[in-house]
């Protein structure tokens, strides 16, 4: 593979998601195995010895409900983000999920927290709070869509039911948040 070929690669929109769900699906047929649960690498707040939690439970789930929950939002939602650039989404993708990871683990309850919904609402208040600061014609379009499909998503930061990790939903929506400012911001300053 050359140079162009694989840098064309990594700018394909349908690489960057369907890549996220290929590993998401490998790790749950995975963890269905008997005897397998690789759930125990997920986030357990406040123990040093589930930091890599951060990284992994984005790509685990709890059960196969739980997965295939996932996936549909997680398409609709990094695509939307995929029609501003690739590279954005990955960046969303990324600092979302290290940045709501890390804030599961230093407040979620003792709990294991898995599966990527964090991320999902971490690019569900990207496109929502980078519409509201950036204005542009494309980011309200785009947020307008979001919150025609996914307006419930507000009650999951909420406290609802106890094996459902809303501190996930919530920590995910703030990264989202706090990336769209700076990058709205950043976009603003670009175009003058």
């Amino acid at each position: 593979m050359t140079k162009k070929s694989s840098q064309a690669l990594l700018k394909s929109t349908r690489v960057a998601i369907l890549g996220v769900i290929i590993i998401c699906f490998i790790l749950q047929v995975i963890n269905s195995l008997p005897g397998i649960n690789l759930n125990g690498l997920g986030i357990y707040p406040r123990h040093t010895s589930h930091l890599i939690g951060i990284i992994c439970a984005p790509f685990l789930h709890g059960s196969w409900f739980h997965f295939t929950s996932n996936m549909v939002p997680f398409a609709i939602l990094s695509w939307l983000i995929c029609q501003y650039s690739v590279a954005r989404f990955y960046y969303v993708f990324v600092f979302t999920a290290l940045m709501g990871g890390l804030l599961v683990w230093l407040f979620g309850r003792s709990n294991i927290h898995v599966g990527l919904s964090g991320v999902i609402y971490g690019l569900w208040g990207f496109l929502l709070a980078y519409a509201l600061i950036r204005r542009s014609l494309k980011s309200i379009l785009i947020a307008l869509l979001v919150v025609v499909f996914y307006s419930g998503f507000i009650w999951g930061v909420l406290p609802q039911r106890q094996h459902i990790s809303f501190e996930s939903h919530l920590f995910g929506a703030i990264s989202g948040f706090i990336l769209a400012y700076m990058l709205a911001k950043k976009d603003k300053l670009k175009k003058r």
